[in-house]
Order: C-alpha cells, then structure tokens, then sequence
C-alpha cells in the first residue's frame, strides 16, 4: 500500500490571523533583502557622494511622485518587519503566551501599531 501525497489547498484553508501576519513578516524579511537594502545603500551613496548630487537627488525626489512613493513603500515594509519581530521575539522569549487566541490578540495590536505608525509616517513624508 503506498502512501499518496496530501496537497492542501491554502486558498480554502481559513488561516488565523496570527499565521497570516507571521506569513507577511517573513515576506517582508524578503522584500528587506532583496529591494529595501539595496536601494537604501544605492540613494544613501547619491546622498553622500557631493553637494550636488545631494541636490539633484532631493529636487528629483520632490518633484517626483513615484520616487516618493518607492521610498515610503520602503520605509513602510521595514517598520512593518520590525513591529513583527517584535512580537515574535516577545512570543520567543514566553511574555506572550503561545495560545491561538494571545497570538491572535498580538497580532491584532501588532497590526494596530503599525497602521498608527504608518499614518505618521505618511504624514510626516508627504
């Protein structure tokens, strides 16, 4: 008798909330290496080279709304990574208990954290 392979349909699976944010927060992890670090190192580079380039970067990203964009997308996807973590680390480190449902409710404030932080972040950058 052999046995066959499972394969689970994700999209009919109801995920908890606490799985669907641990899922984003390794996505993001992703995101950090692969897009956040290197454009951060790239226009940190044009900042520092001169004067000048430190102008035409700031007057190109003043008069335009996709670079802005790119930049907020950036910092967005870090503060994200950095609140999740946070609340892993605490579920590591047992000061949140590792129930469904505590995990469920600090993701819950997890994600209540970033989008206050993210409206302040929008609106001190726009």
């Amino acid at each position: 008798m052999s046995i066959k392979p499972v394969y689970i349909n994700l999209f009919k699976i109801q995920l908890p909330l606490s799985a669907l944010l641990s899922i984003s927060h390794r996505t993001s992890g992703m995101l950090i290496f692969f897009m956040v670090l290197p454009v951060s190192a790239y226009i940190l580079n044009i900042l520092l080279d001169s004067p000048s380039s430190y102008t035409l970067f700031m007057d190109s990203y003043n008069a335009s709304i996709y670079l802005r964009t790119f930049v907020l997308f950036n910092i967005l996807i870090f503060e994200y990574h950095v609140i999740a973590g946070i609340r892993h680390m605490l579920m590591d480190f047992h000061l949140v208990s590792e129930t469904l449902s505590a995990s469920n409710i600090s993701a819950i404030i997890a994600l209540i954290i970033f989008t206050m932080n993210a409206f302040l972040t929008i609106w001190m950058l726009i």
